[in-house]
């Protein structure tokens, strides 16, 4: 054993007590029951690919396959364990995943004891507080948790100026999510043509890492680009525009939504950007270390990969530099998605064919990750000039977000459901039906469901006519899912507004008969009141489930 030994010993045990750390932290942020928002979404898919016969007849599990990679990595294990066990298991794995990177990426540019702890803790709630288009990174199980993760490690690497590591990481990234790997690939090259010719590799010597990424991408590529080869261009166009401005618009078209909810998100990001761009000015000024020579680097003939490597070494603000540049490269991709929505104001089609592909994800993440870590750089790194605020920033840095994640705590504890039966009317009452479904009705059996009903395959394990969760990702079949969302869900008033029905009770008897023989729906899981004037199958406290069969025999009752 050499002398050196105990200390590398040392800095493995710290680090892997700094990432279990970190994994306590996701634990908190995304430890809610089971299902989560988007694991209905996910895993529901994911089963079905594999198990096709499960719920066969369903809409939007038999649609395009966009995340064949989250598939294959995760999704077989549906065949042998439940919907519920596969999803902790996968949750356990994206965040140790997530840990494990977020941990490289801080001590890439923060080489202090545990600062990777408090960046992390910072990151999910300024995240959760400051997102302008609803994008989240620690959660309930699905593609991008993984995506992020390689995205994380492809940014350690780029504090480093590891171009060859770069590139790959952001593929596997693409891999797994294309537009999370591929807007951080395209955000990383407007961060390398930022920087000065002599102080990067050129093309050519990163083209192998940039070709091995482009490989690692296809299989999340090749079936996002099938998707929209199975359709007209008219059929693509409209769809497009439900997906953007009917369905999603929170995400992608946020200029679109209700003045006060995009008041309230301006706001917001617009104050993460003012702590950013203050904390640049605050961490370069702070830093004596990095002169305007180190800035602009020292001259060389050729750029080599070593000497871009030492810049990092020789100018202690180098890395969160990059990092800072890596965000600054997202808001600007934001910025072009909002001129876009604007130019195009008058022309749905037309913004669309762009919008479709998230500008704005990134930025929710990346500013809120160069913020953090330039706080770190500010409280943590070492200069000749004290600041008596650090301790200060350090407490409110460590005190704010450990209040947030025991609101979280509380909230879970007093309202003890999962996300993803948020909008149901009891939840409990809701699994008692689906799993008398489950024991009681064929495995073919469709049902017509209460519209934000997006758990109940995975309780009942049987297909729904349509949910407003489920929308297909393929052309041909979110314009069915638009059509059947509207013929089913809504009404003109006498307002002349297209509005949406409260219940499917209060559509009434013959109205829910005239679907059934439409749609050829089994059974309608129904909320208790209005009560429908239908066989009775089944009922609880909250949810009463209807036989369709007279409806079929075109028997259809009258409502009384």
């Amino acid at each position: 054993m050499t002398l050196l030994q105990p200390i590398e010993n040392e800095k493995q045990r710290q680090r892997w007590l700094e990432i279990a750390l970190v994994f306590v932290v996701c634990f908190i942020a995304g430890g809610s029951l089971v299902p989560h928002v988007n694991e209905t979404h996910y895993l529901a898919k994911a089963k079905h690919y594999w198990q096709p016969d499960w719920c066969a007849g369903d809409l939007f599990l038999e649609s395009g396959k966009a995340h064949l990679t989250f598939y294959w990595t995760l999704g077989w294990l549906t065949k042998f364990f439940s919907l519920a066990t596969v999803a902790w298991i996968g949750r356990v794995a994206a965040w140790l995943a997530l840990a494990i990177s977020w941990q490289r990426c801080s001590r890439s540019i923060l080489p202090y004891p545990f600062a990777a702890c408090i960046t992390a803790i910072l990151f999910v709630t300024l995240v959760d507080w400051t997102n302008f288009a609803g994008e989240w990174v620690v959660g309930g199980v699905e593609a991008k948790c993984f995506a992020y993760a390689f995205v994380f490690w492809g940014l350690a690497a780029l504090a480093k100026e590891q171009w060859s590591r770069v590139w790959p990481c952001f593929g596997l990234a693409g891999a797994f999510h294309v537009l999370v790997g591929g807007w951080s690939a395209i955000a990383t090259a407007m961060v390398w043509l930022s920087l000065p010719k002599k102080n990067r590799l050129s093309i050519h010597q990163m083209l192998p890492a940039i070709l091995v990424g482009v490989i690692l991408a296809l299989p999340g590529v090749v079936p996002a680009l099938l998707l929209a080869q199975t359709a007209t261009v008219e059929t693509v166009d409209q769809a497009n525009s439900i997906y953007v401005f009917h369905r999603l618009a929170h995400h992608l078209a946020p200029l679109t939504i209700p003045s006060p909810e995009l008041a309230n998100k301006i706001l917001r990001f617009s104050l993460l950007l003012l702590g950013f761009v203050w904390l640049r000015i605050l961490c370069t000024r702070q830093s004596p270390e990095m002169t305007p020579r180190q800035q602009s680097g020292t001259p060389a003939t050729v750029p080599s990969a070593n000497r871009t490597s030492n810049l990092s070494q020789t100018c202690p603000l180098r890395p969160l530099d990059l990092m800072m540049r890596f965000a600054v490269a997202t808001i600007l991709i934001s910025v072009t998605g909002l001129a876009w929505e604007l130019l195009t104001w008058n022309h749905p089609i037309l913004a669309a064919r762009l919008l479709k592909y998230y500008f704005f994800r990134l930025a929710d993440v990346a500013v809120p990750m160069a913020t953090c870590m330039g706080l770190g750089w500010y409280i943590f790194a070492p200069t000749k000039k004290p600041s008596q605020w650090r301790m200060v920033l350090l407490c409110m840095a460590m005190l704010l977000p450990s209040l947030h994640l025991f609101h979280l705590s509380k909230i879970r504890f007093k309202n003890p459901y999962p996300p993803a039966d948020s909008k149901l009317a009891d939840a409990n009452s809701f699994r008692d039906a689906c799993r008398w479904i489950q024991d009681n009705t064929p495995l073919d059996a469709l049902f017509l469901v209460p519209r934000h009903a997006q758990s109940f395959k995975w309780y009942a394990e049987r297909p729904d006519l349509i949910t407003w969760k489920d929308v297909p990702q393929s052309g041909e079949a979110l314009l069915t899912w638009h059509e059947r969302m509207s013929d089913v869900h809504k009404y003109d008033n006498k307002g002349g507004e297209y509005v949406t029905y409260h219940t499917l009770g209060s559509q009434g008897t013959k109205r829910i008969c005239s679907l059934a023989a439409k749609y050829e729906f089994d059974y309608v899981l129904a909320e208790e009141y209005p009560p429908l004037q239908l066989p009775i199958a089944y009922s609880n406290d909250h949810y009463t489930i209807y036989e369709t069969q007279e409806c079929h025999n075109d028997d259809t009752p009258k409502d009384e």
